[in-house]
């Protein structure tokens, strides 16, 4: 395991690693922080896609590839620092609820610290009518003001992040700090600090920020005192015996629910399925791919629940089968499964 602090960074969207160009040169100059060794996260982030054998990703497959990342290329750093520009702080944030959201939390333990800068914490709005020539952009999407998936990511990167108090299996205590630019027009101060603790305004436009042209660059010197801080390494967080994790359904589990809710009156009628998605956590009904095929739908739906365990979705869905068709012995048969399964509570049941 390697002693020095492995520090990964982040980019936007419509970027790439190159935009770290100025922090890299500086840090790999400075003897004060001989003991890091920076790392660049890059993810595909083009205007349009012009292949069609090819997609643009979206958030939370970005997301789940800086997981894959952290985890496996970066598994011999006891410790990391993440340092993210405008969507870059929100590919971290999803990534955070995400792995939380699966039971994970331990595996967030090794990251000390998190940077970000000029992040859209609440979404950018200039230009909005202009960006939205962009609109089939998976990314771009979720820059806009009031995206739902944002909201209920950055909820629960406050409570169970920035305001948690021990390493769980769904809850890790990293200190976050958030800088915005004074002079951005794209990000707004209000957006980029938002509700963190931990906050800050540095010199420079929404790029400027990230651009430090010397060691005495006030981005360069805020960057530079959170790498040295002395709890930055190694970890002294309070230790806590993290509940039993609640294993993943595996795929015959959801294959089984799924034939269940076919048996449900009217479930192979996509009215009768957005009455009940009506009912659902706004965020897995927005991420949803609807099919044709009503099976493959319900399939694709029950494995989104998985990465978002902390918005009771079983439960939800549960409630949703009783108030539409009430007593039938079909529903009975998914609330048996469910809680056979540990998936919904009595509660649901009321």
């Amino acid at each position: 395991m390697s002693e020095r602090l492995g520090v990964v960074f982040v980019h936007g969207f419509l970027s790439s690693a190159a935009t770290w160009s100025a922090f890299l040169r500086l840090i790999e100059d400075d003897p004060d922080l001989a003991s890091v060794e920076t790392h660049t996260f890059t993810y595909p982030s083009p205007p349009v896609s012009l292949n069609p054998l090819r997609r643009i990703p979206d958030i939370d497959d970005l997301a789940d590839s800086l997981r894959t990342h952290l985890t496996h290329d970066l598994a011999g750093h006891t410790g990391l620092v993440l340092v993210a520009h405008s969507q870059g702080g929100l590919v971290v944030q999803r990534m955070l609820a995400r792995t939380l959201a699966a039971g994970a939390g331990p595996e967030l333990a090794r990251i000390r610290r998190i940077v970000l800068f000029a992040c859209p914490n609440s979404g950018s709005d200039l230009a909005l009518l202009l960006r939205r020539g962009l609109w089939r952009h998976p990314q771009e999407r979720e820059l806009r003001p009031l995206s739902q998936a944002i909201t209920e990511a950055h909820r629960t990167v406050v409570n169970q992040v920035v305001h948690a108090t021990a390493v769980t299996a769904t809850t890790c205590p990293i200190p976050i700090i958030a800088y915005a630019g004074e002079s951005d027009g794209v990000v707004t101060p209000v957006s980029a600090r938002s509700v963190f603790p931990e906050t800050g305004v540095l010199p420079g436009d929404h790029f400027s920020i990230i651009k430090p042209d010397s060691p005495r660059h006030r981005s360069y010197l805020a960057l530079k005192r959170h790498l040295k801080e002395p709890w930055s390494m190694p970890d002294d967080r309070p230790p806590s015996l993290p509940p039993p994790l609640v294993a993943r359904p595996p795929a015959d589990l959801h294959r089984e629910l799924v034939d269940r809710l076919l048996d449900v009156p009217r479930m192979t009628e996509q009215a009768f399925r957005d009455q009940v998605y009506e009912q659902l956590p706004p965020v897995i009904v927005h991420q949803l791919r609807r099919d044709s095929a009503a099976r493959l739908e319900l399939f694709a739906l029950v494995r989104s629940f998985e990465h978002y365990r902390h918005l009771a979705p079983w439960d939800a869905l549960a409630a949703a089968l009783e108030s539409l068709v009430p007593g039938h012995p079909a529903v009975t048969a998914v609330l048996d499964t469910l809680a056979a399964a540990g998936l919904s509570g009595p509660s649901a049941r009321r």
